[in-house]
């Protein structure tokens, strides 16, 4: 399998990458960003794993769980296997977009899905519509047969994804969905893979009024605005505080990323010292390292699943309530696989729903759902069991983006 990861550079530089052999090679192939078809390489090298992975298999009928009731789709088989298949980023600030791709690289590298992806089209065009739509349509031209897209503005790429449809690509949008403004259900936009990011806000804004009884000022990190991820999750917080008249919001901007959440913390407590709560999207031990900086006591927080995070709940366990939802990166792994199963005409729901990974501190299982000797920065759930992503740690950081 060839991998052609372009971040709106040449198209004709090279890298290398390793190769799983286990039992007989499968599936392998040249690396190379924009070389289609080149000579194969193989590696013995492997790297031995240390977590434990989850050991899931997939199974449709569990792993595509559709969003209410939405209807089934289903396309005409295009073959059983070797597709050309992108992945379209809209932006690389901050870790979880990065461990995402490395995510997407080592998954298509397994032995099981190996055979289904001859080549596996990267780009990366950041925060940009207009460089998006060309990245989209180039990766096209390129031979891409499915496209999987995470959008920087939803509505953007309405016209692009509809032109894709029209010529028969498999188009699949996750995290940050393809979506038409106002909604058009007549509209072919495709197939979206996703957590439900308005119930995500909501059980963080819960948590934070039963820890405070409703009463009190929260600070909202919040993440990449104009994004469909941003957009909801505030959304399902703003009923909740429409609930409890108690609670007073103030609004910073993190970017879902530590270090900006922790500089927008830092500038919010010094304005705001009586701050009760904190509910993030992401950059979450940027929060606690701005309240231990600032000498100010720990309050409950409502965050994100990096295992700084995850790493600081068990730490100040006595003095931070906390409580951890996961975006997890591994839902691109998830869109490969729902791209995989439409090219080869499997039935699919027109909007798959993954659930919600979460944990409070009594729930945090060291080397299972954190990990102590990792880094602050990686995303804690890199396994979705039923959709056969069972990715180790080990696995994900020997990429490279």
């Amino acid at each position: 399998m060839a991998i052609r990861d372009d971040r709106d550079r040449s198209w004709n530089a090279r890298l290398d990458r390793r190769w799983l052999v286990q039992a007989s090679l499968m599936g392998a192939g040249a690396v190379s960003l924009g070389m289609t078809g080149a000579g194969r390489r193989f590696s013995s090298a492997l790297a031995q794993d240390a977590t434990p992975a989850a050991g899931g298999v997939f199974d449709p009928a569990k792993c595509y769980q559709p969003f209410g009731d939405v209807e089934t789709v289903q396309y005409d088989k295009v073959g059983d296997g070797d597709f050309n298949i992108a992945l379209s980023n809209s932006y690389i600030g901050n870790v979880w977009r990065t461990q995402m791709i490395k995510m997407a690289k080592a998954y298509s590298e397994l032995p099981e899905i190996a055979p289904f992806v001859s080549e596996l089209q990267v780009t990366t065009s950041d925060r940009d519509d207009a460089a998006q739509i060309a990245a989209i349509e180039n990766m096209i031209s390129n031979g891409a047969q499915a496209v999987v897209i995470i959008a920087n503005t939803p509505s953007a790429l309405v016209q692009v994804v509809q032109q894709a449809r029209a010529d028969g690509i498999v188009i699949v949008s996750f995290d940050s969905v393809v979506a038409a403004d106002p909604p058009d259900p007549s509209l072919d936009l495709g197939v979206t893979v996703n957590e439900d990011q308005v119930e995500m806000g909501r059980r963080w804004a819960q948590f934070l009024v039963d820890e405070t009884g409703g009463q009190g000022k929260i600070l909202m990190v919040n993440g990449v605005a104009g994004t469909g991820v941003d957009t909801e999750r505030r959304r399902g917080a703003q009923g909740v505080w429409d609930q409890n008249p108690g609670i007073t919001v103030v609004e910073v901007v993190g970017e879902w990323d530590p270090g900006k959440a922790q500089t927008a913390t830092a500038t919010a407590l010094a304005a705001n010292p009586d701050i009760a709560g904190v509910w993030c999207q992401g950059g979450t031990d940027g929060v606690v390292r701005a309240f231990l900086d600032a000498g100010k006591p720990l309050v409950p927080i409502a965050g994100e699943a990096e295992n700084g995070f995850r790493k600081q709940m068990v730490q100040y366990a006595d003095e931070m309530p906390g409580y951890s939802i996961a975006q997890t990166p591994g839902m691109v792994c998830v869109a490969i696989r729902t791209a995989i199963s439409l090219l080869m005409g499997e039935p699919v729901p027109q909007a798959v729903s993954l659930p919600l990974p979460e944990a409070k501190t009594a729930d945090l299982v060291a080397g299972v759902n954190y990990f102590p000797d990792g880094p602050d920065n990686f995303f804690t759930a890199i396994q979705v069991p039923d959709c056969g992503v069972n990715l180790t740690f080990e696995q994900i950081d020997e990429q490279q983006v």
